[in-house]
């Protein structure tokens, strides 16, 4: 019993250690890269200001109602860092606090689209070639047929024009992505060995789907998912562009894009400050996600 139990120690420690190696080595192939090191640097200046919004804007009050009309259309100073728009608020904690709402509606958005589109892509990928199999893959191809921003669009305006039936509404455009990337690589695991092997000894289908499939494919996901958070950003930032999603006086970078078209080109920065936002933070994450897709894609080779 006692060699049994320093046996298992030894073992944890083995793939510990292996684990530790693996990570060192990936970390390797991923910094080499510079591109993906500020991709990696954008992310997590986002997730830290996401945060702390409200402590790190130096003028908290002005994603609210507060109005300053004595300093309204300033000019990008040291004192305002991206100017101020035509009510004399500060644009740069308009855009700090704006993140909040947009981070969150990813987080939201992919919580539900991964939840769904996981388990459902699972179960076509299992019984590949069955009626459950074809009955899925047609509603996914159908949701799939929508543009994902027309069809947000739709369903925030039936429902509420708010802050989560806007999560709710793009999340109902994006679980099927989930769906098909999980089936493809189901299907394409349904013939390896050990998948085999494990039917063969009689194990129930939920623990072979739960213990060996999902686990094979969790980095995958992980790296859409990385992805996909700049563009569900992009498509929120859209919804809230016309009107849709986050509501006055909650700041969003959509909505001050719009709001600062009116006042083009004299006073540009209403509009180019909260866009530039938007362009970074897309692209922060759309380097993150190719550097991690480089590293895996290497891994498995």
């Amino acid at each position: 019993m006692l060699a049994a139990y320093l046996q298992k120690l030894d073992s944890d420690k083995t793939n510990k250690n292996s684990r530790i190696e693996q990570f060192k080595r990936n970390w390797y192939k991923f910094s080499r890269n510079p591109m993906n090191i500020i991709g990696l640097i954008i992310v997590a200046v986002v997730i830290f200001v996401t945060i702390f919004a409200k402590t790190l804007a130096p003028h908290p009050e002005d994603a609210g109602l507060h109005v300053d009309i004595m300093n309204a259309f300033s000019k990008p100073t040291l004192k305002n860092w991206a100017g101020t728009d035509e009510y004399g608020r500060d644009l740069f904690s308009r855009i700090i606090i704006g993140l909040r709402p947009s981070m969150g509606i990813a987080i939201m958005v992919l919580a539900i689209s991964v939840t769904i589109g996981v388990l459902l892509g699972l179960v076509a990928g299992y019984y590949k070639g069955t009626l459950i199999d074809l009955l899925i893959s047609r509603i996914t191809e159908l949701f799939m047929s929508i543009p994902p921003l027309i069809l947000a669009m739709v369903v925030c305006t039936m429902f509420s024009n708010n802050y989560f039936f806007a999560a709710i509404g793009i999340a109902v455009a994006w679980w099927p992505w989930y769906t098909r990337i999980t089936y493809n690589l189901v299907t394409s695991l349904s013939n390896e060995l050990f998948i085999v092997y494990t039917e063969l000894a009689g194990v129930k289908m939920m623990k072979i789907i739960i213990r060996e499939m999902l686990p094979n494919i969790t980095s995958s996901i992980l790296t859409k998912m990385t992805l996909d958070t700049g563009s569900i950003i992009l498509v929120a930032s859209s919804m809230s562009y016309v009107g849709l999603g986050v509501q006055p006086p909650t700041p969003s970078l959509g909505s001050m894009v719009s709001e600062g078209i009116a006042y083009l080109p004299e006073f540009w920065w209403l509009t180019v400050m909260p866009a530039l936002a938007v362009v970074v933070i897309v692209m922060g994450f759309n380097l993150l996600g190719d550097g991690l897709t480089d590293v895996l894609s290497v891994e498995d080779k």
